[in-house]
């Protein structure tokens, strides 16, 4: 099975988190090839006179101003704050978060940290704005050649066959979009 897609995120929503595990597992199966460009989403807009930035929105600014200045080392960055903040319980909003994450994708933690609020929130905005275009209205979702896929998770996503839930995301993704599954 082949994976691809564009994933809309942020770090409000341990469903980012669920779906970026299954991911990982499910690449870890022969014959499973995933590919996921992972892509910022500012669910709510801010209020312009905010007089500070809230944590997870300063982690997606970071990531959206890395796209634009390293891009060829942005999915590394974005996969390392997933898992410090996810995983390691790292606090988004620290220098030292954004630090590690950018060391780990072998850029220099003091230039990201730099840019994580101008000109990252702005550069966020435009990236909002053009996936707003696509459809994407919540985070995770996946496109991929036609109507986004929004994911909802639970608890029980963290476990059991993760290429036989890929598999289905896939055919839906594959979908002529007139249909939705959801459960209560």
């Amino acid at each position: 099975m082949d994976f691809t897609g564009r994933i809309f995120y942020s770090f409000e929503t341990y469903d980012v988190w669920r779906v970026y595990a299954t991911a990982l597992k499910a690449s870890q199966t022969r014959g499973v090839t995933v590919h996921l460009e992972w892509e910022e989403f500012l669910v709510d807009d801010i209020e312009p006179d905010a007089p500070r930035l809230p944590a997870k929105l300063r982690a997606l600014a970071a990531c959206a101003a890395v796209r634009a200045s390293h891009p060829e080392q942005h999915q590394r960055f974005v996969q390392a704050l997933l898992t410090l903040i996810y995983q390691e319980k790292d606090h988004p909003g620290k220098d030292e978060t954004l630090a590690v994450a950018a060391h780990v994708a072998g850029m220099d933690g003091a230039e990201v940290i730099a840019r994580a609020v101008d000109p990252g929130l702005e550069l966020l905005r435009e990236a909002t704005s053009k996936a707003r275009e696509l459809g994407v209205t919540n985070v995770p979702t996946i496109v991929r050649n036609g109507p986004p896929v929004y994911i909802k998770t639970t608890g029980a996503a963290n476990y059991g066959n993760a290429v036989a839930r890929l598999d289905l995301v896939n055919r839906m993704l594959n979908d002529d979009g007139i249909w939705t599954l959801a459960k209560p």
